[in-house]
């Protein structure tokens, strides 16, 4: 238990690195100084910075699927799925920038995602009147979710507010 307590202190560490100094800073040195740790104890976790980026992953997934699971009513994943994908911290955003950047040169650092992403295409549509409408729903948050990771979502908060809620009001009649 103690361990999986310092795993989440590194990622959590590893995540403010991020958040505080970009994706290119992120090191095993960087990480093991924010979380209070040995370079040694951080690698006793995560073997590598790829291992490290892959908890990362882990992490933002698991942190997701908690989201969804909590606001899912009457069986509709895409109504929770497009409310949860707006309410990422900074701190993800950022990570999540990071692990753009990491896939760039290690693509199979994506591999949970992509295993994610066809869980929840698969639950969408089985929960859905018009699984093509829930598709196009789906991605269009995503979309607009990625122009947010990269920071140039070209909405104010309010418009993007309203787009968010037009989204989630198709989704309830999808």
């Amino acid at each position: 238990m103690r361990s999986n307590n310092k795993r989440s202190e590194i990622l959590q560490a590893a995540l403010q690195v991020v958040e505080e100094s970009g994706a290119n800073h992120l090191t095993i040195d960087r990480v093991a100084e924010r979380a209070g740790f040995s370079k040694g104890g951080v690698l006793y976790h995560f073997k590598s910075k790829k291992d490290l980026l892959r908890g990362m992953l882990d992490n933002l997934i698991d942190n997701s699927i908690q989201r969804i699971e909590a606001r899912r009513t009457n069986g509709n994943s895409l109504e929770a799925l497009l409310h949860e994908e707006n309410q990422m911290t900074d701190a993800e955003r950022r990570a999540s920038l990071a692990l753009v950047a990491a896939a760039a040169e290690a693509p199979e650092l994506l591999e949970p995602a992509r295993q994610y992403i066809n869980q929840v295409l698969k639950q969408i549509a089985s929960e859905s009147k018009d699984p093509e409408q829930a598709l196009i729903l789906f991605l269009a948050n995503e979309g607009l979710r990625f122009l947010n990771i990269f920071e140039i979502n070209p909405m104010n908060s309010t418009q993007a507010k309203e787009v968010s809620k037009k989204l989630r009001q198709k989704a309830k009649e999808t």
